[in-house]
């Protein structure tokens, strides 16, 4: 098999990428650019959050009622036929595990291609589960984790669920304070000299999220110090500086992401996360509550009974439990399932972690792109020691 000498930033002791994947890179590289699944579930319009947290206030709750843009079925359908094209031919031709690898990611492009056609639809959720299944891998356990992190956070259910004492503010986390949460990441950025942009957006649910060169950061939040230490580790250090050295190493599926790639980077950042000591208190409350309105949303319920079952099963406050199922019904209008990708983040904690602690020298691939645990393996020998 001929192979692709130029293995960047790479000794020769690294492996090589066989010549095929060129081509492959390009592919898949075009395809995740015309159809990125997070930017689509995204809403475009409907309920601002204070609105939705002041129905539930009143008594009157009400659902958000969403609205999003949607990828074109026919360009969605083509690009679905080429990366399934691609994927064949790999399958037939090339068993190693390398092009498989290709092969499970190119099919799980056009999946997230297929889900961005079908934004706020009331299939949306169904479809959605092929993706981001209920029955996966550490499933059991991470909604295990989620109860045991609810059960042990009622006792300071007051501390973990208001908002920050003033004395503990920080201004808004777009505002150009050197303390405030964009500042900060400029900061960072800087300081390890990434080629990233630091951009306010108000249409996130999430604190901050990290794409290509770019770091969104939501507006009109208040925040406390360790809230945005915290999210600058999450977002430069498990997110844009993995991003950043994919980018300099070949085969391009650092970049483009391994089949759960992106949900595994999840789980790294969250070890990270323990490891500086921000895994505690109101972080895991938060992130329990969110893998519990995923699970409500499963069993069926609409995002105004999610809500209500998170205020009085788990004793959250209206504004965490509305941020919490904002989070699980993205890409639905709040009446059917939605996306459900926040069950990702406590599986991909038990996954990856339990990883690390058998083999910690793994860590040197998961921080060398999106690369998930089921794909160590294989990539492995492309990372420079």
């Amino acid at each position: 098999m001929t192979v692709d000498t130029r293995a960047r930033n790479a000794g020769d002791e690294v492996a090589r990428a066989p010549a095929w994947v060129r081509e492959a890179d390009r592919a898949l590289a075009y395809a995740t650019a015309e159809a990125p699944l997070l930017a689509y579930a995204t809403p475009r319009a409907g309920l601002a959050r204070a609105e939705i947290v002041a129905s539930f206030e009143k008594g009157a709750p009400r659902a958000p009622r969403w609205e999003y843009a949607q990828l074109d079925p026919d360009r969605a359908q083509a690009i679905a036929a080429a990366l399934e094209s691609m994927a064949s031919v790999l399958a037939r031709r090339e068993p190693a595990p390398l092009a498989q690898a290709y092969v499970a990611r190119a099919r799980e492009i056009a999946l997230e291609g297929a889900l961005s056609c079908v934004m706020g639809t009331p299939g949306f959720g169904a479809r959605a589960r092929e993706r981001f299944e209920p029955g996966g891998a550490g499933s059991a356990e991470a909604s295990a984790l989620a109860a045991q992190w609810i059960a042990t956070g009622v006792a300071t259910d007051v501390a973990a669920d208001v908002e920050p004492a003033p004395s503990d503010r920080v201004c808004t986390s777009e505002g150009q304070e050197p303390s405030s949460l964009a500042s900060r990441l400029r900061q960072e950025v800087g300081r390890l000299r990434l080629p990233y942009r630091v951009v306010p957006s108000s249409h996130l649910a999430a604190l901050a999220a990290t794409g290509d060169r770019v770091i969104l950061v939501a507006t009109g939040r208040k925040l406390t110090a360790v809230d945005v230490e915290r999210t600058v580790l999450h977002e430069i250090h498990a997110h844009a500086l993995p991003r950043y050295r994919a980018s300099t190493l070949l085969p391009g599926l650092f970049a483009i992401g391994t089949a759960r790639g992106n949900d595994d980077q999840e789980g790294l950042a969250l070890v990270l996360e323990e490891r500086h000591g921000f895994l505690v208190g109101a972080r895991r409350r938060e992130l329990a509550l969110r893998h519990r309105a995923v699970e409500a949303m499963d069993a069926g319920a609409t995002f105004v009974e999610a809500v209500r079952t998170l205020l009085d099963r788990d004793g959250a406050s209206i504004p965490r439990a509305v941020v919490a199922c904002e989070r699980a019904f993205r890409g639905s209008a709040g009446e059917t399932a939605g996306l459900g990708r926040e069950r990702v983040y406590l599986s991909g904690y038990g996954r990856v972690g339990a990883r690390l602690r058998e083999r910690p020298g793994d860590e040197r691939v998961l921080a060398s792109g999106q690369v998930a645990v089921d794909a160590i393996d294989v990539l492995a020998p492309f990372v420079p020691e």
